[in-house]
């Protein structure tokens, strides 16, 4: 394949993955009725890890894999999840989730040696900021739901950076590392077990779960990923950053969840400032 083909191919990639992502957050506010976090998050890791193996016919097994697999979805599902359920609207939950470009332009030039502007700090300085005025708006105090997210977003931005650097290469089998990586998370997701488990089955709740299983974890995660070696951890941050503009939009239709004024105003300097450093 061509790079002009790779990267439209990329492109398509993380359309497909902000579609799913987006309108993930009030599915999940929804399903953690049912499901504990860690519950969901096992089983997010378990069935839609089970259904990529099933695809590949082979897991992409080694230490690389492990650690990019305990980082990017065993931890960051718990810490996605909890927030979700703890935060005062799940869509402010994906903003601070996707606050994850700001740390990777910090750690950019130590991790992956690459320069970054001014701009890109400005863009550093706009987003902080809108995470400063979101984690003091609630007038009951600092939320830990948003906290929560807050640190989702430094892991991911690890682990989106060790992918890049370690795993991601034209050779690797994206399907079976995805797979493996879904697949061994799950004892590190178990850990968390104290937090809580239970699952209620319903109608409702069977739909939402093979849902978020199938098409959120399997389908959401293996796009990424091929956006990421594409397109490079940069460029994919900043497409990625629509996510959270369609979780804010489809959290206000689906559940009749709207922000407040200053919410949404800092909520998009969160966004415009990550739009910057990825854009810069």
């Amino acid at each position: 394949m061509g790079p002009r083909a790779s990267r439209r191919l990329g492109y398509a990639s993380l359309a497909v993955t902000v579609a799913v992502w987006g309108t993930a957050y009030p599915i999940i506010d929804v399903a953690e009725r049912y499901v504990s976090p860690v519950a969901l998050a096992a089983l997010r890791t378990l069935v839609g890890g089970a259904v990529l193996a099933a695809i590949s016919r082979r897991l992409v097994a080694n230490r690389r894999t492990l650690v990019a697999g305990f980082i990017n979805i065993g931890a960051f599902l718990v810490l996605l999840n909890l927030s979700i359920v703890l935060s005062p609207n799940p869509s402010l939950a994906a903003v601070m989730i996707y606050a994850q470009p700001l740390f990777t332009a910090i750690a950019t030039p130590y991790v992956l040696h690459r320069k970054i502007s001014g701009l890109q700090y400005a863009g550093v300085l706009i987003g902080m900021t809108g995470i400063g005025v979101l984690t003091a708006v609630d007038s009951r105090g600092l939320n830990t739901g948003l906290l929560l997210g807050l640190l989702g977003a430094v892991l991911w931005s690890a682990g989106t950076m060790y992918f890049e650097k370690y795993v991601a290469g034209d050779a690797i089998d994206l399907v079976g590392a995805t797979a493996f990586m879904s697949l061994a998370s799950t004892p590190l997701v178990l850990a968390f077990w104290p937090l809580g488990m239970y699952i209620k089955l319903t109608l409702e709740s069977i739909v939402m779960i093979i849902y978020i299983t199938l098409v959120i974890q399997a389908v959401g995660w293996l796009t990424w990923f091929y956006g990421v070696r594409s397109l490079g951890g940069v460029r994919a941050g900043a497409f990625s950053m629509v996510t959270p503009v369609i979780a804010i939009a489809s959290t206000a239709l689906l559940l009749g969840k709207v922000l407040a004024p200053t919410e949404v105003a800092a909520s998009a300097a969160v966004i415009l400032g990550a739009t910057l450093v990825q854009l810069a």
